[in-house]
């Protein structure tokens, strides 16, 4: 995929974002196939397994994750950056549970072990998961800092998983702005990660810009559009999400507005968008263009 990498800035970049999506369906397939059927190690189909289920089955993520790590698993010994890869799952998951102490611990040992690797951008990224946790509390403070520091720090890097950084570090930056009524601020930081994620050629990662597109969108009012932005993340990541927080209250928030009814066909609609269009429709400038121009922010 690495001749898409200089076309996704050039004038072939539909093109580019073509054959990125088709790959990406044909990944997603064979994993799961692999997951299922077992044709893999424990230690590359555990936690894939997990990230899969962990979209409506915590119970289930949570073992394969348990017995990913367990010593009678035999996988050997981990890097310290599989390490902290493996942390961020397990905060990922704590999260998704609403379990606060383990978020906190897990983003401590986190820290900890990126703070002995040579990546600056892998503290980063335990900062942007951290102030996931911090925004979704109330704690802006906190979250405020971590963004600040982390967008200091990722200012032209190009080492993975900058990219990856910047976009998480992006997204959490339009929902604190979004918490403090800066929706101008808001639309900036969905552009830095839109164009993070199309550099990360990575959609699972964009669908979290996705996400907050939708609640970019609920914030002007049409709920019909943040219904279909929804569906859209759903397509990109490849999986419905029924267990994350932000996803659940979008949901609930979008079916009391529409009816039940109105609100899955406006998902649908975004569901079964092909994959190109799902990345095309998630663009901040197509909802600047739809919305207009963001009032200035207050927060």
């Amino acid at each position: 995929m690495a001749w898409c990498d200089p076309q996704l800035r050039g004038p072939s970049r539909l093109a580019a974002l073509h054959v990125i999506c088709d790959e990406y369906d044909d990944t997603l397939a064979t994993l799961r196939r692999r997951c299922d059927t077992g044709d893999a190690s424990g230690a590359v189909t555990l936690p894939l397994r997990a990230q899969l289920r962990q979209y409506d089955d915590l119970d289930g993520a949570l073992a394969d994750l348990r017995e990913a790590r367990s010593p009678a698993g035999g996988f050997g010994s981990l890097g310290v950056g599989d390490e902290v890869f493996g942390d961020l799952r397990w905060i990922d998951l704590y999260l998704r549970r609403g379990d606060t102490g383990r978020v906190i611990a897990t983003s401590g040992s986190a820290r900890e072990r990126a703070l002995r690797m040579s990546a600056p951008e892998m503290l980063f990224l335990v900062d942007a998961w951290e102030a996931v946790f911090r925004v979704r509390r109330g704690d802006l403070d906190r979250a405020r800092e971590l963004l600040d520091d982390a967008e200091r720090g990722l200012r032209g890097g190009t080492l993975f998983p900058g990219d990856h950084a910047r976009t998480l570090v992006g997204s959490v930056r339009a929902a604190y702005c979004l918490e403090t009524g800066d929706l101008a601020g808001a639309e900036r930081a969905l552009g830095t990660a839109y164009a993070a994620a199309l550099a990360a050629r990575d959609l699972p990662i964009l669908s979290l810009v996705a996400v907050q597109a939708a609640a970019f969108a609920e914030a002007h009012g049409p709920h019909q559009r943040a219904a279909v932005l929804l569906g859209a993340a759903s397509r990109l990541r490849g999986a419905h999400d029924r267990t994350d927080q932000q996803v659940r209250d979008l949901t609930r928030r979008g079916r009391a507005a529409l009816g039940g009814d109105a609100f899955a066909a406006a998902y649908g609609t975004g569901w079964e968008l092909d994959g190109k269009t799902a990345v095309t429709g998630d663009d901040p400038a197509r909802l600047r263009r739809e919305f207009g121009t963001a009032r200035p922010g207050h927060g």
